[in-house]
């Protein structure tokens, strides 16, 4: 097991994105067994990853849980955190961790998207757009639009995704042909709290036409915090983190991203 959790976020300049983000954190504290467990924050805001570490460690902690709190797996997840993370076991040799996997495409996040959008099954001459910011990196695209593919299923509506930068379609270019083709879509900005991202898809949407209805965000919702432990016991092989369970071996696929000297 290990000594100690490290939650990362990605850090905001909205206040009220960073207030969200800690009372997230705070209620997953609450369901996981280590007496151990602090945030960090990959820019922005302090405690920075390395001040974080450094305070666990001082408090004898030598083997961490890295929990990135982040929708999809890009540059953050795969590059940004283990350098910060060799960067410390430099100071640090005797100390080890382990990765978790972000939010990503599991069934959990897909129930929370179809809560948010409370559209009826099969609606008529309705469309539903999930709006992710966009990345540079393939996957996070990927990953939406398999979100938005599993959304259809669920539902038998249509599923449009659409980014806001670094990926396509746009949001504008999608916003000019659904009006023609639907009565109602409902948009779905595809966003963990609020900050500048979702501002940006409001004043957008509200300029088009009404056709447009703008559901919740994914807001840090009780199914997220069910995602968040899914994902850290992969982490942990299997073993339970909220101690009410003996050990188990999970079944099927590893998701488990290395962290340690050998990453």
């Amino acid at each position: 097991m290990f000594d100690a959790v490290v939650y990362i976020g990605h850090g905001s300049r909205c206040e009220e994105g960073e207030a969200q983000f800690k009372r997230f954190i705070e209620s997953v504290k609450e369901e996981v067994a280590s007496p151990n467990q602090e945030i960090a924050f990959l820019e922005l805001i302090a405690p920075t990853i390395a001040e974080t570490m450094k305070k666990l460690i001082a408090d004898g902690a030598k083997r961490f849980l890295i929990v990135p709190v982040l929708l999809f797996s890009a540059i953050q997840h795969q590059l940004d955190i283990p350098e910060e993370l060799r960067a410390v076991q430099r100071k640090y040799p005797f100390i080890s961790f382990e990765i978790s996997e972000p939010f990503g495409t599991h069934p959990y996040m897909v129930d929370l998207v179809v809560k948010r959008i409370g559209a009826e099954k099969n609606e008529k001459d309705t469309a539903i757009m999930l709006v992710g910011g966009g990345s540079s990196h393939l996957r996070p695209i990927q990953e939406l639009q398999q979100i938005g593919k599993s959304v259809e299923q669920k539902l038998d509506i249509p599923v449009y995704t659409a980014f806001l930068q670094l990926g396509k379609p746009s949001l504008e270019e999608t916003l000019e042909f659904l009006p023609y083709r639907y009565k109602k879509v409902y948009v779905m900005p595809y966003l963990l709290f609020t900050g500048l991202q979702l501002e940006k898809i409001e004043q957008i949407v509200f300029s088009s036409k009404d056709t447009f209805v703008i559901c919740p965000k994914l807001e840090f919702d009780e199914l997220m915090k069910k995602t968040l432990i899914k994902r850290m016991e992969e982490a942990c092989d299997g073993e339970d983190v909220s101690g009410d369970d003996e050990p188990r071996q999970k079944k099927g696929g590893n998701y488990r991203g290395r962290g340690d000297s050998s990453a």
